[in-house]
């Protein structure tokens, strides 16, 4: 049987109620004792050689299993303690995760698993650069809908990158491919409803915040800063801005209680190793097995996303969490986490308790909306505004676009109207909504 390459003293049976990521790595059992080289494979037996090993890292373990729940519960306490500058949203995956599949190890393929735990996780930074993306997207109307995302409220959350595609565009050291691709990312911010879609208030708040007394001139001229950072690169250096969200490291739950193997054939070993690219790639070649780690569709993922307030603008103190709710949804619906989404692995949704939570609470809106007269209505949206605003916390945005969908002939008469509380509900949801309120 292999064993893990350790002291002969030590006990290999210990291993099995080891984490998944300490088998995966220091306790890996694939050696052969006598000689110290990788066991080989058996077709008749599967517990030999590559797939031997792996299927002994899958079960989870009770010890890991309460290790994870342990550090899940203790994001959750310091979440609570944290307030409303946590943003938190419960998630299952729909299909295979993994990451760290460059990572090197004996298996051709590694896995990430967070130290010294030895548990597979999603690390905030990887979080990070997934929603980055999906806001981009969004803020550069590439979906049409741009869900309220912006260019300046991207750079304001996320942080000013001045190495982005969109702002320095395609080199001539690009393939055909990607020089397409990055144009067509330059187009998008050069396009006039890109610019359009800028709040002032948050563009004027960055120039003051992020540029020298010299820069300052844009003050006069925001939206020329726009146009300048797309053509200056010692303008983009000048701008520093770090970003207001910090993303957290996820710890998923998996599925079963235990890792799961997955297994790709490449079928063209013979065109690039053997024959040294002499011939063609062709679906007849010898196949090559290989095998790698997966956490299995159907586990628990939670991410947390925390805010600083003082880093932002007054305006996006309200719309930060609907912003970044409408970007995990884009990234759900379109991107993935991890490695390999291209082909369809790292796919997730909202957890069923969010999804209902979420629809019961669009019903009850619902038949309140529709039944509060004009009046109650106005003065729900103008005498009690504060109240209603504490009263619905993160929803308040989602609830007052369902008031603009469900009222919306009521409303547009309020712009125009004599009556104090009309005028003033009208303008309380209309600088909400447009992010000006403050």
């Amino acid at each position: 049987m292999a064993v893990a390459a350790v002291p002969r003293y030590v006990k290999q049976e210990l291993f099995a109620e080891a984490p998944p990521g300490h088998r995966f790595g220091l306790y890996f059992q694939l050696w052969n004792p006598t000689d110290w080289l990788r066991e080989a494979d058996n077709k008749g037996d599967k517990d030999k050689g590559k797939q031997g090993a792996i299927r002994r890292i899958i079960p989870f373990g009770n010890d890991a299993g309460r290790m994870a729940r342990s550090l899940l519960d203790r994001q959750k306490a310091l979440a609570d303690v944290l307030g409303d500058s946590v943003w938190r949203l419960p998630a299952q995956s729909t299909a295979p995760f993994m990451t760290g599949l460059g990572n090197e190890h004996p298996l051709e393929n590694g896995f990430s698993f967070l130290n010294p735990y030895g548990l597979p996780y999603l690390p905030g930074s990887g979080v990070k650069g997934v929603l980055r993306r999906a806001a981009e997207e969004l803020a550069l109307g590439f979906y049409g809908d741009t869900s309220g995302w912006d260019i300046v409220s991207l750079w304001w959350l996320f942080g000013f990158e001045p190495n982005s595609v969109y702002l320095i565009g395609p080199s001539d050291r690009m393939p055909p491919a990607q020089l397409e691709e990055a144009q067509r990312w330059q187009d998008a911010y050069r396009n006039p409803e890109t610019r359009d879609a800028v709040p002032r208030d948050r563009l004027e708040a960055l120039i003051k915040a992020t540029l020298n007394r010299e820069q300052q001139r844009y003050q006069e001229q925001p939206f020329k800063l726009l146009d300048d950072l797309g053509t200056d690169p010692k303008l983009r250096d000048a701008v520093r801005n770090r970003g207001a969200l910090m993303f957290w490291d996820v710890i998923p739950e998996p599925a079963g209680g235990k890792l799961a193997v997955d297994i790709m054939t490449p079928h063209y070993g013979n065109y690039y190793y053997q024959d040294q690219g002499n011939t063609t790639p062709h679906d007849s070649g010898q196949p090559n097995p290989i095998l790698f780690l997966t956490v299995p569709p159907g586990s628990s993922f939670e991410f947390f996303v925390q805010c600083d307030f003082a880093a932002l603008p007054e305006s996006l103190r309200n719309s930060w969490q609907t912003l970044l709710e409408a970007a995990f949804q884009h990234a759900f619906d379109w991107l993935g986490f991890g490695a390999k989404t291209a082909v369809g692995y790292g796919q997730m949704k909202k957890s069923k308790q969010v999804q209902q939570l979420q629809l019961n609470k669009q019903e009850r809106w619902h038949h309140e909306i529709s039944e509060w007269t004009d009046k109650q209505l106005a003065e729900r949206l103008s005498k009690n505004w504060n109240k209603n605003k504490k009263e619905y916390g993160d929803d308040f945005a989602s609830f007052l676009v369902l008031v603009r969908e469900m009222r919306g002939d009521t409303l547009s008469k309020w712009e125009t109207s004599t009556k104090d509380n009309e005028k003033k509900a009208f303008k309380n949801i209309s600088s909400f909504l447009e992010g000006t309120e403050g």
